[in-house]
């Protein structure tokens, strides 16, 4: 829809524009021609700011109370509407081609391509009343100029337009449009405005309500044409708001008709509704002049962006720190800018005062204003405040309320004191002053001698010495007294020995000095260097001679050292003379006693009044613990303790002294001391209140009744009341009661033995004797006060040993009859040694057995239990029978009291009858288990799952009785099942047929579908074989041709025999040209022939083997210690090679020996012709080979010194690593095949015992069964079963120690293989021996080659009948016979194929030879380095397992030795077998009789008793009669061959049928083989689209 600029005058009149819009629109031109801030001018003034002026209602969603197409609907416009090409159209909602929504009111207009919002039409409604409205949101306040609408079809006969003036406000009336104003809305029509009158009034008129024209018919609504304040709308608040519009909202209430609706005839009633094609609103986004523009906030809605310090959605109110003046809307004269709040910068809130601006012309009144300020700009400061400067913050006065003498202070912060207060803020006293108050402050009275100065000026305290308390510091602290002013402390404290804190000073003691004047001579002292002896001190009549730089010390002589507690706080003087001007040196004091030793450092000095004149100085060391040199000091009661006993005193002088030069004199010592006495007093000695116990003046000694409590503890021990129970008295210093009136003990605790009482009583006669037996000990019951006996003779107890203990019995005062001594109880060790009452006290019958045991002596089981009662240990003890209730005959029965044994049901086993036994599954109760019947081929044993019954299958095997193969199995037979192995894209299943063979897909073909069919290729994708163009058809005819002919040449040449022809004469006349003849015996004699060349040739090889051994055996350095094993495994190589070159031997002699039949000579043919050429070519492999053998040797030369310079660089740590793990796993086969002879050696004799043992149970079981009613053949059953396991044993033992050993040898070429990888980090040596290593690999490969031609051709020459007739060898010499003839036909065919292709396709393929030639060289050389490829990698594997050919050939012969070996016993174990399956057949019998079998168990032990009396009675003999008769029927049974072994001789030769499948299966696989070697060189000559190398 496009914007409105201009109004044509044709269409509607244009709305007026105020003054004041010109003028914005010239401001807004003049202000793009120089860059400005929005909202001021270039001086930086503020102005007007004004929006530009919009089609409002553009690109904003109209909403339309009614719209068309719903349902969709037709209309027919009236002629001359647009689209009346179309009379009737269809209004369709959800068609976006034929909609007609509302978003086409606002949307961009175009007169070519008109679109309209369109009403449904008169036939759904649509008339007055009913009103269609059509609502236009703007999002915020808009000041609206003009409204019009352009309608599509013809304008209403009667609509409205209505406002909103702010959002959620009620509607107002805009304008009104009619034909009939005050029949429709109530108005006149043409209403004019007055000056004076009310403009916001919306006015009616007919104008626009005529039905022309039929479209395209305009309505324009100027908001301000009619009011006369128009032209003065700056200052008219009511047009202002009349035009401020949020919302718009047109009322289509009429239609205009042509008075044809009035039939409702529906043409009619559709040609007639509301379509507008166009609603465009002028006017500015209302910002009250504080804007330019109008943006969305962060919320989303359209607000303005104001300026001039104004805030708000339209601008309309001041920010809130801008209430200098009033808010006004901005005009053309002034912009009536929003001015900040002069707060002086100490405030950022701030609201606008109407009185403060009348009155100031300023009406920001601030609020909070910081740094304690305040007025209406925060301008000065608060009350007891103050400021020395206006840009400093104000500071609070804190005048002290009780000393000044006002709370406000002066411009400098200081307050006025009252009297005796001082202070900047007069919040302390004067010095000498305490407790500031109303009144002032109080004067101080500290005692000087207690306090360290004056008082404290708040609380008035005074300041206390240590040992000082008190509010005046007038009273010593609890345990000190004495209080002086030269004390440091204040007072002394309590020494009293450690027992009292109370004390006073004493009345009888005086003052004393102990002095050493020095003025005749040292008196006693001592002097010692550092280091040094004693010796005497330097001496003059000046005194004692100091000399600092020696650091002599000074020792007291007796007088000043023992016990000097008197002295304790008093001064130790020191008078020393020194020269003018100087001082005494440092000097120490060092006391020493009680284990404690300390220093004391000078406490005063006083010198000389004239420096320059000699004279005396003092020092005085204050013998108190405040005068030490260590922090924290020593406890004052332990520096006392060491006055006590003072052991030591030394005077230490150190260091240099700083007088001038001049010896300095030591000239008296005097320590103050106290001595009993009146006068002067010596108010330092205590008097100590001694606490009760103690005694003396100083608490020194204990009082009586008391001690020590620790003796001998001295006066330092505390003292402890005598605890002797008034029954002695005890010594103060040990402590030790003197006992009397029949006590004992410490403390005469306790009476005498014999005696008893309580001696705590304190009386004489609290201990009497004892009145029991022996005199023995007794006590007293506290309770009762009755004597009771403690120590009665063994087995008795009672108050007076009257009955005997508990674990005995017997009446030793014969209360029950004549006395018994007590004697202990015998309970079998079955009761609690802990318990009371195991047995009776009189009789000694057991009552509280335990471990389920019973009887007098507990020496029986319970009922239920089994075992013995006299075993050691609770374990062994009687054990609960716990009898399966399954599994048990009868849940009442018990079980064996000796063995455990429970009655089982049939085939149920253990000692509780709870497992079935082997071969048998599914317990139930009262039935017992049923027979697992496992296949005897499928399963592994005959046991299956003890609860599923599942047997244990072989491989491939499946099935509950492991019957049948598992899917994609066949085969089955003693060996299990084999994997079908089908390939799953050429198969139609993986199952296969029971000749292993599967079943294919179209176009796919071998055994297991792995390749694809003659004449079929595989696709790129790999999923189907498709078949190839009819190009290849030629080359599919002349391939079945030689297939078909090489068919009819193998079965000819298979059929033949030594004394017959090969085969018939046509096959090869249709073969040959010209009649071409072949005769047997050249074959043979040509064979012969072969055969010979190739003993030599191995011959040869062995000898070149054996060399090589030997070298090696060298280069291992055999003669070393570590190298044992490495050299037996040579030995049995070279015994290997030996026995090798024997046969070797052996069959060239046979060779030489063999009588070929002769025939008459025929004529020469092309096949002799070829068969020539075939020996040819096997003479130049033959001196290829020898050949390379040369070069073998040579590289083996080449490889021996290699390995000895790699055994020295290495030095044998990786060699001696790698073969000490092949010896371990060499070692290890050993040990397997060890473990295996020993296992058949095992197996066998016990086989051998189990078979004699079958032989005998006949003559066994007849005695025991002569008198059963019924046969019974348990015994047999079971040593026949145990025999068939064995022999499942033993047949596991030898196929898992075959196992092991292949294993084994698996193992040991894995770590061999691991060996050589360790050798590849030395690259450089490796690189270095390469040629001669590949060289050394290709002369192992040949022997080991020419070893396994060896034994192939052996085995060969041992195939024919007439030098081996043994018939048990023949079978497989057979085979090897047809290996040695395949490979000669295999040569032959080849020769032959050759021949036909270069002779049959002569001709066909002549054209394309040289081409084919040229491809077949490339592809020749790409083969080459294939095969180059292929032969290093299998000389590396070769040389890899050489290394272990030897040993595995040795161990598989000392294998197949034992397998010959057990071959002997081959028959004993099928004999055995035959039995066992005997005895299999009787199982049913067995079952059978074994209910009647328990019947007979009690008849059986009456007919035992009677055997005695057999020859007289008829019935017992007729019954052994019958059972010997039963017996004998059950041993013919067994002797008889049994199913079993039809069984096993069915296997066998299933078995040798399979392996003859095998072999023929492998002769096939040679020749696919062939056959696939000349198919790929025939698609090699095929043409490029006929074939795909892929």
């Amino acid at each position: 829809m496009s914007q409105v600029r201009t109004l044509r005058l044709g269409e509607a009149r244009v709305p007026q524009q105020t003054q004041d819009e010109k003028a914005a629109r010239a401001g807004s031109r003049a202000g793009h021609s120089r860059a400005r801030p929005p909202g001021y001018d270039g001086a930086g003034r503020p102005q007007r700011c004004l929006p530009g002026f919009e089609n409002v209602a553009f690109g904003r969603r109209a909403e339309a109370s009614h719209t068309c197409g719903s349902p969709p609907e037709d209309f027919c416009p009236h002629v001359g509407a647009a689209g009346r090409g179309a009379q009737c159209q269809r209004c369709d909602a959800g068609d976006p081609g034929r909609h007609h929504n509302a978003s086409y009111l606002t949307d961009f207009h175009s007169q070519d391509e008109s679109t309209w919002w369109q009403s449904p039409t008169m036939a759904f409604g649509v008339q007055y009343p009913t009103s269609v409205n059509i609502t236009l949101r703007l999002g915020k306040a808009y000041e609206i100029t003009y409204v019009r609408l352009k309608f599509h079809t013809s304008r209403p006969e009667s609509f409205a337009i209505y406002k909103r003036s702010h959002a959620g406000g009620p509607w107002e009336p805009y304008q009104f449009y009619s034909a009939s104003c005050q029949k429709t809305y109530g108005r006149p029509e043409g209403q004019y405005l007055h000056p004076g009158q009310d403009e916001r009034v919306a006015f009616c008129t007919s104008e626009f309500s005529d039905i022309s024209p039929l479209s395209g018919g305009n309505v324009a609504f100027s908001t301000l044409e009619g009011r006369p304040s128009a032209y003065n709308f700056e200052d008219s608040p009511g047009l202002q708001e009349w035009v401020t519009s949020t919302e718009l909202l047109v009322s289509l209430d009429r239609l205009n008709t042509f008075g044809d609706d009035i039939f409702k005839d529906p043409k009619v009633l559709q040609s007639y509704y509301y379509a507008v094609s166009d609603l465009s609103v002028g006017g500015r986004c209302k910002c009250n002049g504080h804007a330019s523009e109008c943006g969305l906030d962060a919320a989303g809605r359209l607000t303005c962006r104001c300026q001039h310090n104004t805030t708000g959605t339209d601008c309309e109110r001041c920010l809130p720190f801008f209430q200098d003046r009033p808010w006004a809307r901005g005009t053309a004269e002034a912009a009536h800018e929003c001015l900040p709040c002069n707060c002086s910068g100490r405030s950022e809130e701030c609201t606008f005062d109407r009185e403060l601006f009348r009155s100031t012309g300023h009406g920001g009144r601030c609020h909070h204003c910081r740094d304690h300020t305040a007025g209406p700009h925060c301008e000065r400061c608060q009350e007891n405040f103050y400021h020395w400067d206006q840009r400093t913050p104000c500071q609070p006065c804190d005048c002290h309320p009780a000393g000044s003498l006002s709370l406000q202070c002066d411009d400098s912060g200081t307050c006025a004191c009252k009297p005796t207060v001082t202070g900047w803020k007069c919040d302390r006293c004067l010095p000498g002053f305490h407790s500031l108050s109303e009144g002032g402050c109080r004067p101080c009275t500290c005692n000087p001698a207690g306090s360290l100065g004056t008082c404290d000026p708040r609380s008035g305290r005074c300041p206390c010495k240590e040992n000082v308390e008190g509010h005046l510091c007038d009273r010593c602290r609890p345990g000190m007294f004495n209080l002086q002013p030269h004390n440091p402390a204040g007072c002394s404290s309590c020494f009293c020995y450690g027992h009292s804190k109370v004390c006073v000073a004493a009345a009888q003691f005086q003052e004393r000095h102990i002095l050493s004047d020095f003025c005749q001579g040292t008196e006693g002292w001592q002097a010692r260097s550092v280091g040094g002896l004693k010796h005497p001190p330097r001496w003059s009549p000046s005194g004692v001679l100091l000399s600092p730089e020696d650091e002599e010390e000074l020792t007291a002589p007796e007088k000043f050292l023992g016990d000097q507690r008197f002295s304790y706080g008093q001064p130790l003087t020191l008078t020393f003379w020194v020269p003018p001007g100087g001082s005494p040196p440092p000097v120490q004091l060092r006391l020493e006693g009680a284990g404690l030793a300390l220093s004391l450092r000078p406490s005063s000095l006083s010198g000389p009044q004239d420096a320059r004149q000699p004279g005396q100085a003092q020092l005085r060391f204050l013998l108190q613990e405040t005068s030490e040199d260590v922090d924290p000091p020593l406890p004052s009661f332990h520096f006392q303790r060491l006055l006590a006993n003072l052991t030591a005193l030394h005077i230490w002088a150190s260091g240099q002294s700083p007088s001038p030069s001049g010896q300095v004199f030591l000239t008296e010592v005097q320590l103050t001391s106290a001595q009993p006495g009146l006068s002067p007093p010596a108010s330092w000695v205590e008097t100590c209140s001694c606490p009760k116990g103690y005694t003396g003046q100083f608490c020194e000694s204990c009082a009586p009744g008391y001690k020590r409590e620790t003796p001998l503890g001295g006066p330092y021990a505390n003292c402890i009341p005598c605890t002797c129970n008034q029954h002695g008295t005890c010594d103060p210093n040990t402590g030790i009661c003197m006992c009397g009136h029949h006590t004992e003990g410490p403390s005469c605790e306790r009476c005498l033995p014999g005696f008893y009482g309580n001696p705590f009583a304190g009386q004489t006669d609290d201990c009497q004797p004892c009145p029991c037996p022996g005199q023995s000990a007794c006590t007293t019951v506290p309770e009762s006060r009755e004597v009771v006996c403690t120590h009665c003779p063994p087995g008795q107890r009672g108050r007076r040993c009257e009955i005997c203990d508990d674990g005995f019995f017997g009446d030793p005062l014969g209360l029950s009859g004549a006395p018994q001594l007590c004697r202990r109880c015998q309970c079998s060790g079955n009761v609690d040694p802990n318990a009371v009452g195991n047995c009776d006290p009189v009789s000694g019958r057991c009552l509280r057995c335990l471990h389920n045991t019973t009887g007098d002596h507990c020496e029986h089981c319970q009922e239920g239990f089994y075992g013995s009662a006299l075993a050691r240990g609770p374990a062994y003890k009687c054990m609960p029978c716990s009898c399966s209730p399954g599994g048990s005959v009868s849940e009442q029965t018990t079980c064996d009291p000796l063995t455990g044994q429970c009655p089982c049901l049939p085939h149920v086993t253990r000692r509780d009858c709870s497992s079935c036994s082997p071969g048998f599954y599914d317990l139930q109760p009262g039935r017992g288990c049923q027979s697992c019947k496992c296949h005897l081929l499928g399963s592994q044993d005959d046991q299956c799952h003890p609860k599923t019954g599942q047997c244990s299958c072989r491989p491939g095997v499946t099935g509950q009785t492991c019957d049948r193969c598992q899917p994609g199995f066949f085969g089955f037979s003693i060996k299990g099942c084999r994997a079908c192995r089908c390939s799953p894209l050429g198969a139609t299943s993986a199952q296969c047929r029971e000749n292993s063979t599967c079943v294919c897909r179209p176009g796919f073909t071998g055994y297991k579908c792995d390749r694809c069919h003659d004449n079929f290729f595989l696709t790129e994708g790999g999923t189907r074989c498709q078949e190839c163009p009819p190009c290849y058809d030629l080359v599919k005819q002349e391939v079945a041709k030689l297939k078909a002919r090489l068919t009819l040449m193998e079965g000819w040449l298979q059929g033949s025999s030594c004394g017959s022809p090969w085969g018939p004469l046509d096959i090869l006349q249709g073969e040959a040209p010209r009649g071409d003849v072949y005769q047997d015996h050249h074959l043979l004699q040509g064979a012969r022939e072969a055969f010979l060349e190739q003993m030599t040739g191995l011959e040869s090889a062995v000898k070149g083997a054996r060399e090589q051994l030997q070298a090696l055996s060298k280069s291992a350095h055999c003669a070393r210690a570590g190298a044992q094993k490495t050299c037996l495994q040579l030995v049995d190589l070279e015994a290997a090679l030996e026995s090798s070159e024997e046969e070797i031997l052996h069959a060239a002699t046979v060779l030489t020996s063999l009588v070929i039949p002769q025939e008459g000579p025929g004529q020469p043919t092309n096949w002799s012709h070829l068969a020539a050429e075939a020996r040819a070519l096997a003479r130049s492999h033959q001196d290829t080979t020898a050949r390379i053998k040369a070069a073998a040797w040579r590289a083996l030369l080449a490889s021996n010194s290699s390995y000895e310079l790699l055994w020295s660089l290495v030095e044998g740590r990786v060699a001696l690593k790698t073969q000490q793990e092949l010896e371990d796993r060499y070692q290890e086969v050993q040990a397997a095949q060890k473990a295996l002879s020993t296992a058949v050696a095992e197996v066998l004799p016990e086989a051998e015992s189990v078979l004699a043992a079958v032989q005998q149970v006949g003559a066994e079981a007849a005695p025991r069964l002569a008198s059963l009613a019924v046969p019974g053949a348990l015994p047999q059953k079971s040593q026949a079963g145990d025999l068939g396991l064995q022999v499942r044993a033993l047949e596991k033992t030898v196929a898992s120690r075959e196992s092991t050993v292949t294993e084994a040898a698996q193992a040991l070429q894995a770590t061999a293989q691991a060996a050589l990888q360790r050798m590849e980090p030395l690259t450089q040596l490796h690189q270095e021996a390469r040629a001669a290593l590949t060289r050394a690999s290709s002369s192992i490969q040949a022997a080991t080659v020419t070893v396994w031609g060896a034994r192939t051709l052996l085995a060969d020459l041992e195939g024919m009948k007439p030098s081996f007739p043994r018939p048990q060898d023949q079978a497989a010499l057979q085979r090897k016979a047809g290996i040695v003839r395949d490979r000669l036909v295999a040569d032959t065919i080849k020769k032959t194929k050759q021949a036909e292709r270069m002779l049959g396709n002569a001709a066909s393929l002549s054209s394309s030879a040289k081409k084919k030639g040229r491809e077949a060289e490339l592809l020749a050389k790409d083969n080459a380095k294939l095969a180059k490829t292929l032969l290093r990698e299998g000389k590396q594997g070769h040389r890899r397992a050489s290394r272990l050919a030897s040993q595995t050939q040795a161990t598989l012969r000392q294998a197949s030795r034992q397998v010959l070996n057990s071959g002997v016993h081959r028959k004993e174990l099928e004999e055995a077998e035959q039995m066992g399956a005997g005895l299999s057949e009787m199982e049913q019998q067995i079952q059978k009789s074994r209910l009647s079998l328990e019947k007979d168990i009690k008849a059986l032990s009456e007919l035992l008793a009677r055997l005695g009396s057999l020859d007289t009675h008829r019935a017992p003999a007729q019954t052994l009669n019958e059972t010997q008769q039963a017996l004998e029927h059950l041993r013919l049974q067994l002797d008889s061959p049994g199913a079993l072994q039809k069984k096993m001789r069915l296997l066998e030769q299933e078995s040798e049928q399979q392996e003859l499948q095998i072999q023929d299966f492998e002769n096939d696989l040679a020749e696919i083989r062939a056959d696939k070697q000349n198919l790929e060189t025939i698609l090699h000559s095929l043409p490029e689209n006929c074939a795909s190398w892929q």
